[in-house]
């Protein structure tokens, strides 16, 4: 065998060799590292074959009460309606949405998730099945919140403000995924919406509501809670614009706990202008504002911990901006260009309720063994912002409790009997149609009781009147079922 010859024998060799290492490498590389993005994608036409041979997955709420189950190739659901906007939906002719996509690989048992079981079982080339998923929900609670929106247009949140878990979460219009096929068609055409989750994917001017963050970035900054606006009533002209109280009241010279309890707009105006663009920014920003704190592994381990689609809540569409006096003004007392999603809202009075600390709100709390108690996988968020330190928390929380409690606070209809009740009420007016209604804030039972024994929550009415006179008494009846709970 001549030289030349060995020589082309060992090229082709190489290449060859290094032909196979290099596909070895790729199929190492989706194996490992995208995986789990395969197994969750829908257009994947052997998942979507092989999910529907699956026994798929329970979907459970934090006491174990079952949400969703399968039937054959038919999806259950304790409460299609209730749950529709969190859990989402599969189906052969529509696809996949929200947590039944996002978990897909999980629940199909198609996940990289294995114990020596599955081994068994592939040996013996047996159909895998599908594990099951435990939630921060409460069925119970849920439902309360569902019944209690009704069929207003609007969303409810209730947080666990101690670890994020997201307890509730209401959403109206909405749609029933148990009967989704027949349902869809008219859905995905319904200009009123019905497949958004309005407390996650639409924001609203957080109108007065907004004072809490204006108020806590004032504590945070050398301001004191004794510290003195004028409201001169009617309508002022301030830093360049026009700051209206409403029905034109007029506050006389007030402190910052006064003001709060009387929801005076001039005054927060006087603290948002006089204060430094930065300290604004910066406290809203610890609240969550501007920020897509979901995406990040610091705050969720796991971004699927929230399969939500989300909408970014934020002070201003023009971040780099230093934000003009009479802008800061009005931003103040929840107008000009913030927004916020009800979600958003409710983690700032989370954050107040857990002594300034604010946990990354999540959905999913476990992977478990299908059709065990055996826990695969336990989920915990962390803390995604430090917005107040705990003396200043509780100084805001407690004037956040004279708002309800005091004669003249503006949710004095909040009151329940054996919990204490912190709120604060907001008006956004709209142009061209009626204000959206808000009611944030927290409550904690007298006697303690069982777990969690307190809650932050927010109610948004969406063109539903004044917070005060619509949204309030929407959170009592809230308040009081949750007061029976045990």
């Amino acid at each position: 065998m001549d030289t030349h010859f060995r020589k082309r024998v060992g090229c082709l060799f190489h290449i060859v060799l290094l032909a196979f290492l290099s596909l070895l490498g790729w199929q190492a590389y989706w194996h490992l590292n995208r995986s789990d993005w395969l197994l969750d994608k829908p257009t994947n036409r052997r998942m979507s074959r092989l999910e529907y041979r699956v026994p798929r997955g329970m979907i459970l709420d934090r006491t174990g009460e079952k949400l969703a189950w399968s039937n054959g190739l038919t999806r259950e659901y304790a409460d299609g309606r209730a749950t529709a906007a969190l859990l989402g939906y599969i189906d052969q002719q529509y696809g996949r949405e929200g947590l039944e996509m996002r978990w897909n690989g999980e629940l199909s048992g198609l996940s990289r998730t294995f114990t020596s079981q599955d081994l068994r079982r592939m040996a013996r080339n047996e159909v895998p099945r599908g594990n099951d998923l435990l939630l921060t929900l409460d069925l119970r609670l849920q439902r309360v919140a569902r019944d209690t929106l009704g069929e207003r247009t609007g969303a409810i949140v209730v947080l666990d403000p101690a670890t994020g878990g997201i307890l509730a979460m209401a959403t109206q219009p909405t749609y029933n995924a148990a009967t989704l096929r027949q349902d869809f068609p008219r859905a995905s055409t319904d200009p009123r919406k019905p497949l958004r989750n309005r407390a996650t994917q639409d924001f609203y001017p957080p109108g007065s509501t907004m004072k809490l963050v204006t108020a806590a970035a004032a504590l945070m900054h050398g301001q004191a809670a004794d510290t003195a606006h004028t409201c001169v009533g009617g309508t002022a002209r301030l830093y360049g614009v026009n700051v209206r109280d409403f029905g034109g009241a007029t506050h006389g010279r007030l402190p910052m706990t006064k003001a709060l309890e009387k929801s005076c707009n001039q005054y927060f105006a006087q603290l948002a202008a006089e204060m430094p663009p930065a300290d604004f920014s910066e406290t809203a920003a610890a609240f969550g504002f501007g920020r897509r704190w979901w995406e990040e592994k610091n705050y969720l381990p796991d971004p699927r911990m929230l399969p939500l689609r989300m909408t970014m809540s934020s002070l201003t569409p023009r971040p780099n901006d230093s934000m003009p006096q009479g802008e800061r003004a009005h931003m103040g007392f929840g107008q000009s260009t913030v927004v916020a999603t009800p979600l958003q809202m409710a983690m700032v009075t989370a954050a107040i309720a857990n002594d300034g600390k604010l946990m990354a709100p999540y959905l999913v709390a476990a992977v478990r063994k299908g059709g065990t108690t055996r826990t695969l996988r336990s989920l915990r968020s962390g803390p995604i912002g430090f917005p107040l330190d705990r003396e200043r928390a509780r100084e805001l929380a407690e004037m956040m409790r004279g708002v309800v409690e005091n004669p003249g606070g503006t949710a004095r209809g909040a009151r329940v009997s054996g919990l204490t009740v912190y709120g604060k009420t907001g008006t956004a007016q709209q142009q061209g149609g009626p204000d959206h209604a808000w009611f944030v804030g927290f409550a904690e039972r007298d006697r303690g009781g069982p777990s969690p024994s307190r809650i932050a929550f927010a109610v948004l009415l969406e063109r539903g009147g004044t917070g005060g006179r619509v949204a309030v008494p929407l959170a009592k009846r809230l308040l009081e079922r949750w007061r029976e709970m045990e």
